[in-house]
């Protein structure tokens, strides 16, 4: 071999890929500062399980998973390999020594073989299969020819050393002995000349190295600098369910001494946190995140992937002025980078985030991008502004007099908290919801959980006409300010009623009473209906008749995935159905959102079609009698996509305390 070409060679590239890198990570480092390296255990275990292991690539959809798994384990298995060949270009009788060395040979081989069959996969998959999430990509089929290219010409290499040197080289005949495929090569080689051989030795040395070095090169250049970035992105990442709305210190803000550099919330690029920026930079375009995503699904313009190459173009374009820290030249990123359309399309159902192998974020940015429209443009969808005066004058989206809010419970005997000392006696407080307090269907799921906690002998109160919103709506849609307010006085009041266990029906009241309230004061043990019921009918204080027949359920967001709750409510189908319970082919982590999150509950979709319309399709192939929800405003979904299909009194909606409620039986204990 030539020291000098090899030299050469591997300074150009290395010096090609730093450059290359260093123009994207430039404009990381000086986008706006985050700790993410706490709790560096877990961090590394994320990097050992999700990264080395694949876990997460295999487990949601093991064969595209399984296949690039094999290629990324075959590159970190043959970097040793490719150290190899480097030593060879100084020193051509370099082999790995010793049983040792003899078994690697092996092991590479191995390796080779199952990567060139992964590749041929996945060019069957591109080419053939096209499966909806993969967008046409000219890169990737490169990068996959250059991955078959070395493959090949190492097996090349491999037969033409072996057939040339190995009869003067007791290295390499050991070697040899242990390489099958390159073994057999060499057999298939041995007729050919000495010049013939020598001419292929070299011709296939120089292809691979050629080819090794040049995918160095073009690594930073698009999609494919995940595999330099994926491993440190996993590192950094948020860990746990974006079930949590970044908090912002209102008081520091607003304390600020210069109101013009007052900032909330994300404005341009600069706004953006480090991490949002490697996140863009990573994103594989695998597509996974679109399979369940109800925007995607139903033709409007957002998906995980859209945003992150609309970022990664816009940061590369404005990158003089990110890193120069110009603000002042930077463009807004609403509006231009991504639509308003696309920002307020989000139902915040985190579906993206699950099925992102790497972990990348995007609820954050999207609520941080919200907060700075609505509290410092004031620019947001017109509806919602009826939505937010009636929060802040009635504390509920409908807008209906706050003293009327435990009016559903006229008549019916429901303990009302007053003091201290009522709390004292109760087991739980109710917390009911607006839904459940305003809106005609969704008081029922209140009045049927009532009779539920009746039967089981269950001590509860309501706050009546005291009990005010969460805000749970309102943070999502970006009014922090007003979530703040009403997330302060609810928690002054439950704190003065000295309230320590709440259970409610509402998924969205429960993920944050119990994962946003305590940044407010409120520490609570907060339960959802769907567990509190499943574990009274497991202890036999409630009992309840197959009452149902082909029951399908459709899980909520923020219970299911959002806080891991999936089997409290199929445990409860499985005692009411005489037969087998039904599910949705998108289902438990990849169960497709009602369409409500995120405020769209008060919004109207104007492009394409209609999410809960398309979720009630998809249960229709399963024939079900009764969808079963568990959150009133899924419910509310879910029946008026049955009434928009023609579907209903044919397929009943019901929550599942309602089924529960008209299932019960006598003879429980109290």
């Amino acid at each position: 071999m030539n020291p000098i070409a090899i030299t050469l060679l591997l300074a150009v590239a290395l010096a090609g890929f730093g450059a290359l890198a260093w123009r994207k990570l430039a404009i990381v480092v000086k986008l706006a500062p985050e700790v993410r390296w706490d709790h560096p255990l877990a961090r590394f275990h994320a990097v050992v399980v999700n990264g080395f292991l694949q876990s997460r690539m295999v487990a949601r959809e093991w064969k595209p998973g399984l296949m690039h798994a094999v290629i990324f384990l075959g590159f970190t298995t043959l970097l040793l390999r490719k150290v190899q060949l480097l030593v060879i270009g100084y020193d051509e009788a370099f082999v790995y020594s010793g049983l040792a060395g003899g078994m690697f040979a092996s092991l590479k081989d191995v390796v080779e073989l199952a990567v060139l069959t992964a590749v041929g996969y996945a060019f069957w998959r591109r080419l053939a299969q096209k499966p909806a999430r993969l967008e046409r990509n000219g890169e990737a089929l490169v990068i996959l020819s250059l991955i078959a290219a070395i493959m090949v010409t190492d097996f090349l290499f491999d037969g033409f050393r072996f057939a040339l040197r190995a009869p003067a080289d007791a290295g390499i005949a050991h070697e040899r002995s242990f390489a099958f495929a390159g073994d057999a090569i060499a057999r298939m080689f041995s007729a050919l000349s000495p010049g013939q051989l020598a001419a292929g030795y070299q011709a296939s040395y120089w292809t691979q190295m050629l080819a090794v070095l040049g995918f160095l090169v073009i690594l930073p250049v698009g999609e494919h600098f995940h595999i330099v970035t994926a491993l440190p992105t996993l590192f950094f990442r948020r860990g746990g369910p974006a079930n949590r709305v970044p908090a912002l210190d209102l008081e520091a803000i607003m304390g600020g001494s210069d109101a013009g550099e007052m900032k909330i919330g994300v404005r341009t690029a600069l706004d953006l946190s480090w991490k949002d920026g490697l996140d863009a930079f990573t994103c594989t375009e695998c597509g996974r995140c679109k399979d369940a995503c109800p925007t995607f699904l139903t033709g409007k313009p957002l998906a995980l992937k859209w945003v992150f190459d609309s970022l990664k173009q816009h940061l590369l374009a404005q990158r003089d002025a990110i890193v120069a820290g110009d603000d002042a030249a930077l463009p807004a990123l609403v509006g231009g980078v991504i639509a308003p359309e696309t920002l307020w399309a989000c139902t915040t159902c985190g579906y993206c985030e699950a099925a992102c192998p790497i972990e990348l974020e995007h609820l954050p940015r999207f609520y941080r991008m919200r907060q700075h429209q609505v509290l410092m443009e004031g620019s947001f969808p017109h509806q919602l502004k009826a939505v937010f005066e009636a929060y802040e004058v009635q504390s509920n989206p409908w807008g209906l007099p706050a003293d009327t809010r435990g009016n559903w419970a006229t008549g019916q005997g429901v303990p009302v908290v007053q003091t201290r000392e009522d709390m004292q006696r109760l087991d739980y407080l109710f917390y009911v919801g607006s839904a459940e307090s305003f809106d005609p269907r969704a008081r029922k799921i209140a009045v049927a959980f009532v009779k539920i906690l009746r039967h089981a002998g269950i001590r509860f109160g309501i706050l009546g006409a005291r009990e005010t919103s969460t805000g749970e709506c309102v943070r999502r849609a970006g009014n922090e300010m007003l979530f703040q307010q009403l997330a302060r006085t609810l928690a002054d009041t439950l704190n003065g009623l000295g309230v320590t266990r709440i259970v409610t029906c509402d998924p969205h009241a429960f993920n944050t009473l119990k994962n946003e309230y305590p940044d407010f004061g409120g520490h609570y043990e907060v339960v959802h209906h769907t567990q509190l019921i499943a574990s009274l009918i497991a202890e036999d204080r409630v009992r309840v008749d197959r009452a149902f027949e082909r029951v399908i359920y459709h899980e909520p967001c923020y219970l299911a995935r959002h806080n891991g709750e999936y089997e409290a409510p199929r445990a409860i189908i499985a005692q009411l159905t005489r037969d087998a319970p039904l599910e949705f082919a998108l289902r438990r982590e990849k169960a497709m959102c009602c369409g409500a999150g995120g405020a769209r509950m008060w919004l109207e979709e104007n492009i394409g079609r209609r999410i809960n319309i398309a979720r009630v399709e998809q249960a229709l192939p399963q024939q079900p009698l009764v969808i079963a929800t568990a959150c009133p405003y899924c419910a509310t979904m879910m029946s008026d996509g049955a009434k928009a299909l023609g579907r209903e009194p044919e397929i009943d909606t019901r929550d599942i305390a309602e089924l529960v409620a008209d299932a019960l039986t006598e003879g429980q204990s109290s």
